[in-house]
């Protein structure tokens, strides 16, 4: 059970908070399917708002075929193994944010929109990569307090 809350728990964590935000909105009553082809950042927020299930889905299989084993790897190790893992999670989100930012930009509204765009997109990545970690941080520390308490009992014994 709780393997499940922790591939789970974060991204729908992360879902969530971002549903709300884009949600309470003015932009998102004027979202309509029809214009997620049209290459600018309304028709990217309205991509998310019509497949956010998929999307889901694919959080969830990342949780748990990345975000896990590695947050398990870097448990053993010290902390430059995470500042390390951290720094290769903001290159990351900054090559997935360059590559969406280029492919919706429009050349002719110049390269200052593609900077606002490119920012936009990380921005959203390490805020979801921050929300996911923390609260897979807080799960991991309520099994780690669990476990300790469990060898103080043994202890006394």
């Amino acid at each position: 059970m709780k393997k499940l809350l922790k591939v789970i728990l974060p991204p729908f964590t992360g879902f969530a908070i971002y549903f709300v935000a884009i949600r309470y909105s003015s932009v998102y009553f004027d979202l309509r399917i029809d214009e997620m082809g049209a290459g600018n950042l309304l028709a990217f927020m309205s991509f998310y708002r019509y497949l956010m299930p998929l999307l889901f889905v694919v959080a969830v299989l990342t949780q748990l075929l990345i975000v896990n084993p590695i947050a398990r790897s870097t448990d053993n190790k010290g902390r430059s193994a995470r500042v390390w893992a951290f720094i290769s999670l903001v290159l990351i989100c900054a090559l997935f944010a360059a590559g969406i930012s280029y492919a919706i930009w429009d050349k002719p509204d110049g390269m200052w929109h593609l900077f606002k765009t490119f920012v936009f997109m990380t921005m959203v990545q390490l805020v979801y990569w921050i929300i996911d970690l923390l609260i897979l941080a807080l799960l991991e520390r309520e099994k780690k307090e669990k476990a300790a308490s469990q060898k103080h009992e043994e202890a006394k014994t």
